[in-house]
């Protein structure tokens, strides 16, 4: 049985058909957690629909902001978990049943940072059936390098929210891209520690055609270009 207790944090905006499905990705997880749908001032049915399905469910809750971006979304979240370990999704896609509960058991193995593998164009390389241990140095690696495969992404990992707080992290609400690079990054360059990783598929990234990866112009690939090189930078912080 795990202790640790998970919240998780999901980010919307005008996601249409598709946070239907995660919703009920939600409603089969193994263990319990706390959830906090942080919509973006969506103008679709989108609020309506997380609304709807937080109620009569104790520690899941629904909040409706202006819009004003993800890292805002995720930023409200992420101050207003109680949970010991904090955990990232975006509202349009998959994860599978036992995805919080794996976090979860990672961050129980006295782990600052627990990854699990995702499905997005590739699948993990690695073979085994348990947690895999990596220092801050080699999880830097993975964090920081685009195709590896544990990722910069946050939402295949839960972060332990001591350590969050012992670095004051928050989500540059400035950026339009690479900001979860950028917040995984920071963790990981300040954060010592044990960080473990379970190369079995939990979470599933789907592409769709509105989403900001497909809507950007060549100055946000150029901001992308600054927000990677300050990345690399950090990695001072370990050497």
């Amino acid at each position: 049985m795990t202790t640790m207790k998970i919240s998780v944090v999901v980010p919307t905006y005008n996601l249409g058909p598709y946070v239907n499905a995660l919703l009920q990705n939600l409603a089969k997880q193994t263990v319990d957690f706390e959830l906090w749908l942080v919509d973006d001032g969506s103008t679709d049915k989108t609020a309506t629909q997380i609304s709807q399905f937080v109620k009569g469910i104790p520690n899941f809750y629904a909040i409706q902001l202006e819009h004003n971006g993800v890292s805002v979304a995720r930023n409200y979240g992420l101050s207003h978990a109680t949970g010991a370990g904090i955990a990232f999704i975006d509202g349009d896609d998959l994860i599978a049943p036992t995805f919080v509960e794996a976090l979860s058991q990672g961050l129980d193995q006295d782990a600052v940072m627990a990854a699990v593998g995702y499905e997005w164009y590739r699948r993990p390389i690695t073979q085994a059936d348990s947690f895999i241990e990596l220092d801050q140095a080699s999880m830097f690696d993975q964090v920081t390098q685009h195709g590896s495969e544990v990722g910069g992404y946050v939402w295949n990992k839960a972060f332990r929210a001591a350590a969050i707080k012992a670095v004051n992290l928050t989500f540059d609400e400035s950026l339009h891209l690479a900001e979860d690079y950028l917040f995984t990054a920071s963790f990981v360059a300040h954060t010592p520690g044990k960080y473990v990783y379970l190369p079995h598929v939990l979470y599933t990234k789907r592409n769709r055609p509105n989403s900001t990866l497909h809507m950007t112009d060549r100055s946000d690939r150029r901001e992308e270009n600054r927000v990677f090189d300050h990345i690399y930078d950090l990695r001072r912080f370990i050497e």
